[in-house]
């Protein structure tokens, strides 16, 4: 169960998709608002759902829960929590598990202009505390579960997003010299703004670098004003949104590409960008510090720094060259097989 599927409206919807792709068989059934014509994917009707969300959702999961498992014969239930995700506010008689993407701990503390989704948290803790089990997308995400909700350490485990290969892979094509590119939303928690600012300083030291930046958001209008502002229209291209069979080579395109956020619950666009073979910047932060922190697949600068992010992403365009091999734990092969094991109670 989601409240964000396909067409998906951000990371969850991704996640959940590539789930459905992996695990889809006629005992496995996927429930969310979401309008679309996909075999084995049920649409629920929930009153509120434009001006409520996921909190739509939430409610409707606890009124009509007992029901849902009786029509379908569920045996058991994994449900996609976190911001943009589902509360589980009832205890079901049916074993449930709860993907947790990131936390409204995180996103409070980390963003100020958010301090007000704290309210949240005594609904979030119930919904960790009445899991049976719990999946966190990263190690990050666990720690907080433990020390921020105080839920026991041997309910938690860690399965990492995953991409699959055959979307996301290296072509045999020269890259475009000199680029950098950004692939998500454009919003303030994103950092696009910290981006935008550090160009200045790259161009310094490498004249012809371009940025393009693929995405849309509430911030876009107000980034493009920056880009004036700051001189850039030469050297910042924003692209809009890129539909998912465009990406790939849109990454292959790219010497490297940046993810500058504030934080990530799992950052997807960075294991997107390595299976395509490309290097990243990206912010020492949670949800993206572990995928990046061995160095072979790019470099972590403190969040908030410009000259930080503008020296990294020049000494990756001053020697180019490609990401290591995707690890198995970012491949889905093994993502399929950990969820596998879970639904079979291992």
């Amino acid at each position: 169960m989601t409240y964000d599927f396909f067409p998906r409206i951000g990371g969850i919807g991704s996640l959940t998709h590539t789930l459905y792709g992996q695990l889809r068989s006629p005992d496995t059934l996927f429930f969310s608002p979401a309008r679309n014509s996909l075999p084995g994917h049920i649409r629920i009707g929930c009153p509120g759902i434009s001006t409520l969300k996921q909190g739509a959702v939430s409610i409707w999961l606890l009124f009509n829960g007992a029901a849902l498992i009786s029509r379908h014969r569920l045996e058991k239930l994994n449900i996609h929590a976190g911001p943009g995700g589902v509360l589980y506010l009832r205890k079901l008689p049916i074993p449930v598990i709860i993907t947790c993407h990131h936390t409204y701990w995180q996103q409070y503390t980390h963003i100020g202009s958010q301090f007000w989704k704290r309210i949240f948290l005594p609904l979030e803790r119930r919904t960790y505390r009445l899991a049976d089990s719990i999946v966190c997308d990263c190690h990050d995400t666990r720690k907080v579960l433990i020390r921020r909700y105080g839920i026991t350490p041997e309910k938690i485990g860690v399965i990492q997003c995953a991409v699959e290969t055959e979307r996301f892979h290296p072509l045999d094509e020269p890259r475009e010299p000199h680029s950098l590119l950004y692939v998500g939303r454009i919003s303030k928690r994103k950092g696009i703004d910290l981006l935008i600012r550090s160009i200045p300083l790259v161009l310094k030291e490498v004249p012809g670098a371009r940025l393009l930046v693929a995405g849309k958001g509430e911030q876009l209008k107000k980034m493009k004003e920056l880009v004036r502002k700051l001189g850039l229209e030469s050297s910042v291209t924003f692209l809009g949104f890129v539909p998912d069979g465009e990406l790939n080579r849109l990454y292959n395109q790219a010497v490297c590409a940046v993810v500058p956020s504030i934080f990530e619950g799992f950052g997807i666009s960075v294991i997107e960008a390595l299976a395509a073979g490309t290097r990243v910047v990206g912010t020492d932060v949670d949800g993206i510090r572990e995928i990046l922190s061995s160095g072979e697949y790019g470099r972590l600068v403190p969040y908030g720094d410009t000259t930080a992010l503008a020296e990294a992403m020049i000494a990756e365009l001053m020697n180019p060259q490609r990401a290591g091999e995707l690890r198995p734990e970012y491949r889905v092969e093994l993502f399929r097989q950990r969820y596998d094991e879970i639904f079979q109670g291992k």
